[in-house]
Order: C-alpha cells, then structure tokens, then sequence
C-alpha cells in the first residue's frame, strides 16, 4: 500500500488533481459545511440525469452541522477569506462500487427539504475506476441553480462505498465568471476574447499603467471584460470575504465577470494595493 492509499484509508483523505478532498469510504456520519446556509439533501436514484427514479440511497445533506460521525468539524473558519466556500456531505451506502456502476444510478442534490422537487444538481454514475476502488464524477447544474459539484466513490471492500459530495456555488457576488485559466493559474491571453463595449451588454476595461481605469457603471446582466494591457501580472479581486476571483492574469490575458445583481462592487488588485476601483450595476 503507496502512502497515498494509507492516508486515505487511515485518515479519510483522497487527493485528486492536486486538490485535497476531505472525506472518504471509512467515514460514517453527518454532512460538515463549508458555509452557512440551507442544506441541500442528497441521494442516489435509479435512472439517469436530467430526470432520475426513485431514491435508492439516501446521503447525507450537504451544509448544515459540521460533524462527521457525531465528532464536531473545525468551526472556525481559517486560511484566506476569498477562499470559495464549499459545501460537502460524507455517507457510507450498503452497496458496492460495482453495483452502483450499472449505468442506472446517479447522485442528485436538491434544493432543500421545503423545495425537495427541485433538483440543483445531478452526475450520472460511470467513469474509469482509479485503482478498482474509486470513482471521481462531475455533478452538472439543473434548473439555473448557480452551483457546481463533484463526488468521489470509494469502494471499502467490505460490500459498502463511501460517497462524499461536494458543491459550490458559482459565485457570492452575484454573478458568473468566464475565462480559461492560463498555466499559471490565472486568466490568460487563450480565454475569452475582450469584450466590445459597443455591445450595451459586454464592457472592455483595459488594465493598463498599473490602473483600471475610471469606475464604471453599468445595467445588470453586464459582462465586463478585463484586459491585463500591461507587463506585469494583475488580479481583478472583489473587495471582502467571496466575490468575484481572477486569479493571476498575465500581460495580455483576460477575466470576464457578468454581473446579474444591482450593487456597488469594489474591487482591487492583490499584488498592487494601490489599484482600485468599483463596478456599480443598476
């Protein structure tokens, strides 16, 4: 056994693509939250995605108290506070990865006990099998609910599986980001082309002189495009916890944002305290 699967099987820690993703097979307990809010209840059904069957295995919500197995979760929240809040659920099912692999099962989250109809997301179950025990899978938005996911299947051995969701919402602030991540991380010169401000939706700011340029105003439904015209990398980054996240752009890339909600929106660069500016949509 690679120390890989040891951490995994002693401490409930998968890695995947780089990401650390907490909760495994050998947990049994409660859902754990990365925010506050409702929390999502969760199943696999029969079927598959858009319109899935009849629940056969009941998840644990996503959100609500942080526990696991009846032993309280970190409550404090630690690290950076533009950090994307995730909101997650760990259950151990009666079946084996196998069984679940017929292609008939897949992983639905709703929007809540109240509005348990309306289904937020859905991944149909299939994929490769890593090792012969796990399974990683997309969980792709329904009904315009503004989330995103993934679920990660272990196969214990022992005739069960451990299932932990995990979900995001695309955004805090009230809109969407567009953008191709470039190799450094950021939005670089292949993402979205710069948007014409003729359009009376689309606005092109261009980053230049180490500045944004005078603050805009703009009608809701906007997609602003920002273009890093200088020779240094920059951020476009909301001010306070969540919001809109560029990451590095590089000279010549490019973040678009479109904003669905009137509000003032300040935001700044992360390596250069002195550019600021504000977004204002009516």
């Amino acid at each position: 056994m690679n120390t890989r699967q040891t951490l995994a099987k002693r401490f409930g820690v998968v890695t995947v693509a780089g990401a650390m993703l907490l909760g495994s097979a050998v947990l049994i307990g409660g859902p754990a939250s990365a925010h506050e809010g409702t929390p999502h209840p969760a199943h696999i059904h029969t079927g598959q995605c858009p319109a899935p069957g009849d629940v056969v295995f009941p998840l644990n919500d996503l959100g609500g108290d942080n526990a696991t197995n009846g032993t309280p979760m970190a409550t404090e929240p630690m690290g950076s506070t533009s950090a994307v809040p995730v909101d997650l659920s760990m259950t151990t099912v009666n079946s084996a990865l196998n069984d679940l692999l017929d292609g008939n099962h897949a992983i639905v989250v709703h929007e809540s006990k109240e509005n348990i109809q309306n289904y937020i997301l859905c991944g149909d179950l299939g994929g490769t099998v890593i090792g012969g025990t796990d399974l990683a899978i997309g969980l792709s938005q329904l009904n315009d609910s503004g989330y995103s996911g993934v679920a990660w299947l272990h196969d214990n051995g022992d005739g069960t599986t451990g299932v932990t969701v995990f979900a995001t919402e695309v955004s805090a602030s009230g809109g969407h980001e567009t953008g191709t991540p470039s190799e450094g991380g950021g939005y670089g010169s292949d993402s979205t082309p710069a948007a014409s401000s003729d359009s009376g939706n689309a606005v092109a700011v261009s980053i230049k002189d180490f500045a944004f340029g005078d603050p805009l105003e703009v009608a809701v439904g906007t997609t602003v495009t920002w273009t890093n015209d200088d020779s240094v990398p920059h951020t476009v980054t909301q001010d306070g916890s969540g919001g809109f996240q560029s990451g590095k752009i590089d000279p010549g890339g490019t973040f678009s944002f479109t904003f669905d909600q009137a509000g003032s929106f300040a935001y700044h660069c992360e390596y250069h305290a002195n550019m600021k500016s504000t977004v204002t949509v009516k």
